[in-house]
């Protein structure tokens, strides 16, 4: 009896043993702990040094080493020199005298730029020089070839000279003052003509053909020669003076009424 409950017992205890644990098991993977990842501190900027500009001296020397090269020959435009243009009465008297005629009527006092200067303009056989002083204008041509332009003349003793044209002297349209509807009305010598008196009796001489008065240094700064006298149809107009011989050799004077 005590054997049969021992087992009993036995069997019992196992049974609760048994029940006590479930009939089946799963085994879960156990979790892996993730490492934790320490964020990493960014890399600094990369800085690029700027080059180092070298500076050359302009009297640094060549190495030794390095082969010889000669520098290349520049080409250089020749200067031009101005050859001034001379006038003398050895090298040509009748030119000579032709300048003084035209450059006479210079103004030696006013501020006007273009009253200052020999104007030249080329002709097919020279060059021909005109002047004005505003009341009174000569004109002249001669052989010489001269540079167009405007010049500012040396005049000395026995010479006559031109350097270089000057600029912004704006020498005006000459030609419009010219008188070409005018009529011939007598001559005028002027070949004796040297002192005050016979220049007065020259004035006197062309008032009587044209009406017109002029101041006598007028007639004076004429060349010594006859001269043919030219008027217009209106009075106190300018008077038109054609040297004898030469044809492009006058004078343009305007008349005191004027």
């Amino acid at each position: 009896m005590q054997q049969a409950q021992s087992v009993n017992k036995t069997f019992g205890e196992k049974l609760v043993s048994v029940l006590r644990y479930p009939l089946f098991t799963v085994q879960f993977p156990q979790p892996v702990q993730a490492k934790s990842q320490v964020p990493k501190k960014p890399a600094p900027p990369v800085t690029v040094k700027p080059k180092e500009t070298v500076k050359r001296s302009p009297y640094a020397t060549v190495p030794a080493n390095r082969p010889y090269q000669p520098m290349p020959v520049r080409k250089t435009l020749p200067v031009r020199k101005t050859i001034p243009y001379i006038f003398t009465p050895a090298r040509n008297k009748e030119e000579y005298k032709k300048i003084l005629f035209v450059l006479r009527v210079l103004d030696k006092n006013g501020s006007t730029a273009f009253t200052k200067v020999l104007h030249v303009e080329p002709t097919n056989t020279g060059s021909r020089l005109i002047a004005t002083d505003g009341k009174r204008m000569h004109v002249t041509e001669i052989m010489t070839k001269i540079k167009p332009g405007d010049y500012k003349p040396v005049i000395t003793k026995d010479a006559v000279k031109l350097g270089a044209p000057v600029v912004n002297a704006n020498f005006p349209n000459w030609e419009r003052v010219v008188p070409t509807n005018v009529k011939k009305i007598g001559c005028i010598n002027l070949e004796s003509t040297k002192y005050a008196g016979e220049i007065n009796e020259a004035t006197n001489s062309l008032e009587k053909l044209s009406g017109e008065r002029v101041k006598p240094n007028y007639l004076a700064d004429l060349t010594k020669k006859t001269w043919a006298v030219y008027r217009q149809k209106e009075n106190h107009k300018a008077l038109l003076l054609k040297e004898h011989g030469a044809k492009e050799t006058y004078a343009v004077i305007m008349p005191l009424a004027a």
